[in-house]
């Protein structure tokens, strides 16, 4: 195992607590790295919850999640974690000569000294529509998994289906904004 691909502590998951994890292992000195199987840093609140605001973060009184996530980002970038997205990790074992775990992932070997799981509810699949022909009316065509900017939805006819907590939040929050909405 290469000495200078050996990092102090490998946090497996980019949300808010792996960011802190990242920022406070480096503040300490130590060679740290966050590993997040999404594209983006900052789990539930990125991919789900981007334009809600939080209460209950410590020194803000109310603070937009995507805003938050980016003061984390750039606080852990700021003592030297480094990061790696779209990489899932799939294997962790123990070499026992070294003492080191060897971190198998989708796209390569990583080692560390350190592994702090910080998964969290783990990447996020949605539960697709199913029918013929969908698939044209994903992305850009009018059938959104996730909801980034609520201004994309402003003067818009919105349907939102599900009955979790992010649905409901989503549903109150582009209530206002949208020509009419449906939620089912």
């Amino acid at each position: 195992m290469p000495v200078d691909q050996i990092y102090d502590i490998t946090v497996i998951g980019g949300g808010p607590v792996g960011l802190f994890a990242g920022f406070y292992g480096g503040m300490r000195g130590q060679r740290t790295k966050v590993i997040e199987a999404l594209e983006e840093l900052g789990g539930a609140l990125t991919a789900i919850y981007p334009e809600k605001y939080i209460y209950d973060i410590a020194g803000f009184p109310k603070v937009l999640a995507k805003d938050y996530v980016e003061a984390a980002v750039e606080q852990a970038a700021g003592m030297g974690c480094e990061f790696v997205l779209k990489t899932a990790v799939t294997s962790l074992t123990r070499d026992e000569a070294s003492g080191c775990f060897i971190l198998g992932t989708t796209t390569g070997t990583h080692y560390s000294r350190t592994i702090i799981i910080s998964a969290g509810i783990g990447a996020f699949e949605p539960k697709r529509l199913e029918g013929p022909g969908i698939e044209r009316f994903e992305g850009g065509g009018g059938v959104h998994y996730f909801a980034k900017h609520v201004d994309d939805f402003r003067d818009r006819h919105v349907l939102i289906v599900g009955g979790g907590d992010s649905a409901v939040d989503w549903a109150n929050t582009l209530a206002p904004l949208a020509l009419s909405l449906i939620h089912i």
